[in-house]
């Protein structure tokens, strides 16, 4: 992965499958969240899955969000989470980590873990299409305003 050069505090990372139907809406918020947000404030990325090379631009932020569909939750209920970094690693190290899993190698590789939160949107739909459900889609907005009050939090601490 190639480093993000960037000196924005705040990393928001989306992340899924964007042809598995709601479980793109972490890269559909992403994208609208690149075009919306100032690149002094946030450094917007967007994965399939979260990988171990994720740690190090981690480690350089001063708060991480990521953004994911969360098949527990109502369809469209949005939900905020604070995440701290795993006591242990998690099981594997080659394929998908968690968010606490990455903020555990961000401090350990690289000597820091930002504050994190994860937003989690509940899934309808996770059949093959490169389109959101319904409910997913009538949530995104009040999911997008969450993030972007949550990354001007951290103007706020820096002004």
């Amino acid at each position: 992965m190639k480093s993000i050069a960037t000196d924005a505090p705040v990393l928001v990372i989306g992340y899924g499958n964007v042809l598995r139907g709601d479980d793109g809406v972490g890269w559909a918020a992403a994208r609208s969240l690149a075009r919306r947000l100032p690149r002094r404030l946030a450094s917007v990325l967007m994965v399939h899955q979260l990988l171990p090379e994720l740690a190090e631009p981690i480690s350089r932020a001063t708060r991480a969000i990521f953004i994911d569909a969360d098949e527990r939750l109502e369809p469209g209920q949005v939900c905020r989470k604070i995440v701290q970094p795993l006591d242990r690693a998690d099981r594997t190290i080659g394929h998908h980590q968690s968010p606490g899993g990455l903020l555990r190698l961000a401090r350990d590789l690289y000597g820091h873990a930002p504050e994190a939160l994860v937003f989690s949107i509940g899934a309808a739909d996770f059949d093959f299409a490169p389109t959101l459900s319904t409910q997913v889609r009538r949530a995104l907005p009040g999911l997008l305003r969450s993030v972007a009050a949550a990354v001007q939090d951290v103007e706020g601490c820096h002004a």
